[in-house]
């Protein structure tokens, strides 16, 4: 399968369904709140209570800058950094219920199937909603303490390389768990998956990894891994080919 031509075909699906683009907004927009919300915490009150408590200790006036300065660089580097690490957890247990309306959009126009109707994508939506939060919370448990082993094998550096496999791989399977779920895939054929595209599930979640990890880019890559690694998925299972 070539990975790199399903790109244009999982941006094709845009084209052909205007409600994934729609629900792909969730995401976004929910990550735009969040963004500004704790932005402006950590560059609004906790900076203003930072400023005061220096201002307070410190009595010479230029100390008291380099001080201030000093904290607005911690907090920049303390901003990207968390949202690097936790957007993908946070946005996605939020925005789930949308991203398996999406993947299951996906799935239709891939299969050439004429996508449901938008009431029945929200019944959907309501009659699932508990099964794949639920779904999520195990989830996201499950890629938290995988994430720990991950950063715990980083500082071993011949283990490192490990370590990228195995958070790359993660990232594949919080976009895979939607087609697994909606297809009730048990976990041992969850298992089989990954073993039988290892090289692609991995190269490809490295390639939204990176991504992931920058701030503004990766509001639109978290819907764009769902519907790829859909696309993905549709096509190694039922023998579909890249459409023209």
């Amino acid at each position: 399968m070539n990975i790199v031509a399903v790109f244009g075909e999982a941006l094709g699906t845009f084209r052909k369904d205007k409600w994934i683009t729609i629900f792909s907004l969730v995401p976004v927009i929910v990550g735009i709140v969040l963004y500004y919300l704790f932005g402006s915490y950590l560059y609004g009150d906790l900076l203003d209570q930072g400023r005061a408590y220096i201002e307070q200790s410190v009595s010479s006036g230029g100390w008291s800058q380099f001080f201030y300065w000093l904290l607005v660089g911690i907090l920049v580097i303390a901003f990207y950094f968390l949202l690097s690490w936790t957007f993908v957890l946070v946005v996605s247990g939020i925005a789930a219920p949308f991203n398996d309306l999406i993947s299951n959009r996906v799935e239709r126009v891939v299969l050439g199937q004429v996508p449901e109707d938008v009431g029945k994508s929200f019944e959907r939506l309501t009659t699932r909603l508990v099964k794949t939060l639920i779904n999520e919370a195990k989830k996201i448990t499950f890629i938290i303490i995988l994430n720990l082993l991950a950063f715990a094998l980083s500082f071993i550096g011949v283990l490192a390389p490990i370590s990228m496999m195995i958070s790359a791989l993660l990232l594949a399977v919080g976009f895979l768990d939607y087609s697994w779920s909606r297809n009730d895939f048990t976990f041992r054929e969850c298992l089989t998956d990954i073993r039988t595209s290892f090289f692609s599930y991995g190269i490809m979640g490295g390639v939204f990894l990176v991504l992931i990890t920058i701030p503004g880019v990766n509001l639109f890559i978290l819907p764009f891994g769902v519907v790829y690694f859909t696309v993905l998925h549709v096509k190694k299972y039922s023998g579909v080919g890249i459409s023209e």
